[in-house]
C-alpha cells in the first residue's frame, strides 16, 4: 500500500472542544513505481488535542493508525510505504 498523497478534507474541535475531528483523505496506489491504478480514501479521524502536537498532525497520525490496523497492513501481505519527498505528520519512525 503506497500512499501517494495525503490530505486533510475538514479538521473542527468537537463541541466541548475534548476531541480533534477530521476526515483524512489518502490517495494509494499499488506499489512505489504504479502510476496508474491509484485509489482515494477518506477516513474519520480524531484524537484528544495536545500543547504539543500540532491538530492536522494528530488526525494524519490517526489515518495512518487506521491504515496499519487494515487486515492486508496487519497480516504483513502489503507494506505501508510513502512517495518519494512525501513526510506524513504524526508517522512513527518505523514507516517506511
Amino acid at each position: 500500500m503506497h500512499v501517494l498523497d495525503i490530505t486533510i478534507v475538514s479538521m473542527r474541535f468537537s463541541d466541548d472542544a475534548s476531541m480533534i475531528l477530521g476526515d483524512v483523505q489518502l490517495e494509494l496506489g499499488q506499489s512505489r513505481t504504479a502510476t496508474t491504478g491509484t485509489q482515494t480514501i477518506t477516513l474519520r479521524c480524531q484524537s484528544t488535542p495536545s500543547r504539543r502536537v500540532r491538530p492536522d498532525a494528530l488526525l494524519v497520525g490517526d489515518a495512518l493508525r487506521q491504515l496499519r490496523r487494515m487486515p492486508e497492513v496487519r497480516s504483513g501481505e502489503a507494506r505501508l510505504t510513502f512517495a518519494k519527498g512525501l513526510k506524513p505528520l504524526g508517522a512513527e519512525r518505523r514507516v517506511a
